[in-house]
């Protein structure tokens, strides 16, 4: 080997070690098929991606130095590709989006670029008068996907759902969220495809898990969580149906039937319309009982949201239960380098072991009932009478935080019991 030969390899081995111990953030910006990162690398400003959950366009936007005036303004309804990662780890790609808005400011001059999902195409929000009679939801969802242009992968245990009427009087995006909505479900679009899928099903477009997210608290710059009472007064949901063979009014209840149980209003079809409208309900109303966000001092790129996420090293009312990606914010500065917030909501353990249909309007609670994750299942532990059991709201990440938690409730519900005896 040469001595410039040999001088080469020694330099491409000392950066790459340095490149080890010292990742920088490094990204790749393609604008109709023409990548542009040497245009504007010395002029990024920051760059934000925010990954949402649900039908809601995801969104880029890039804020460029033009100190010297040289930038073009790119056209509106370009296409751009976006990737972001570090120089030790490589890139992942974070979809492709069209250019919404062109912003130019100053003094100093600053270009700012917004884009939306690709995707989501005009027509998507469009309002729309039609009926569906006695279709499955893999047939809704597979008419809509297809008219437009989508690949539809919808959930067994959704698709295979008959409803016996719905009307749509709005847009193909407001009638899949809503059946969602009653489902708990997630409908979604994400390169090029269609999902409908239960709520926290956390599988990529393949079909394949997505693994659970692990974060310390030395990973973290901030953190803010939160619980609410709203939650916790709400016992259960009553829905009503029209019973036609009886010609009059009938209820379900998901949850305890008390003075604390929410109605709703409306009236459905059926009885199975209801309690899966009341299921829904009772879930989003659970998932709601406390919220956390946090901020990735190291950026993740790969996170997304509907990912598990676990926690440890906090508190333990942060640590012992399970959470649930809703929202993802990527962002890449030259103030603050590249750092990932996440917005996450409770994981509930799956619907049918959370809450039972009640037919009485009386009762209390007889003992506690705890869940956790055992692998894919999903494990118990009892404290108490199970006759009427109070099924605590999250989802613990073991058989040992589940315990401590199901003796815990239960020896204030002792108490409470033996203040008011």
């Amino acid at each position: 080997m040469s001595l410039l030969g040999m001088a080469s390899t020694a330099i491409n081995f000392i950066s790459n070690k340095l490149d080890a111990s010292y990742p920088h953030a490094f990204y790749k910006i393609v604008v109709n098929e023409v990548d542009i990162g040497s245009l504007v690398q010395t002029r990024l400003m920051r760059l934000t991606i925010t990954d949402n959950r649900g039908i809601e366009a995801d969104t880029v936007e890039i804020e460029l130095s033009d100190h010297d005036g040289s930038l073009g303004i790119p056209p509106k309804g370009a296409d751009m590709e976006i990737w972001i990662g570090w120089s030790n780890e490589g890139l992942v790609y974070k979809g492709k989006y069209t250019i919404k808005e062109r912003e130019h400011s100053g003094v100093p001059d600053v270009l700012t670029i917004r884009g939306a999902a690709a995707d989501l195409k005009a027509t998507f929000k469009k309002k729309k008068e039609r009926s569906f009679d006695n279709k499955t939801i893999a047939d809704i969802i597979n008419t809509i996907a297809s008219e437009q242009n989508l690949k539809a992968i919808i959930h067994d245990s959704l698709g295979q759902i008959t409803l016996a009427h719905i009307d749509q009087n709005e847009s193909d995006a407001n009638l899949i969220t809503r059946i969602a909505d009653e489902h708990d479900a997630i409908a979604t679009v994400k390169n090029g495809y269609l999902l409908f899928m239960p709520k926290g099903e956390s599988k990529t477009i393949s079909g394949l898990d997505l693994p659970t997210f692990f974060i310390t608290r030395n990973m973290g710059d901030s953190h803010r969580w939160s619980d609410t009472d709203g939650a916790d007064e709400v016992s259960g949901v009553t829905v009503f149906y029209y019973d036609n063979d009886k010609a009059e009014r009938q209820k379900v209840t998901v949850g305890m039937s008390d003075e604390n149980t929410r109605e709703l209003r409306n009236i459905q079809r059926d009885e199975k319309s209801a309690k899966r409208v009341a299921q829904s309900e009772f879930n989003r109303i659970k998932s709601k009982s406390a919220t956390f966000s946090y901020k990735l001092a190291y950026g993740k790129p790969d996170l997304i949201p509907e990912m598990q996420v676990q926690f440890m090293g906090l508190k333990s009312e942060i640590d012992d239960i399970i959470w649930l990606g809703s929202r993802v914010v990527h962002t890449l500065s030259a103030d603050s380098g590249f750092v990932t917030d996440v917005e996450l909501e409770v994981y509930l353990p799956d619907s049918d072991d959370l809450s039972e249909l009640v037919d009485d309007d009386s009762g209390s609670y007889t003992g506690i009932l705890a869940y956790y994750k055992d692998g894919k299942n999903t494990g118990r532990v009892t404290q108490g009478d199970q006759t009427t059991p109070k099924r605590l709201t999250y989802l613990y990440k073991n058989k040992q935080t589940a315990t401590t938690a199901a003796t815990r409730e239960y020896k204030a519900m002792q108490a409470e019991k033996n203040t008011t005896s």
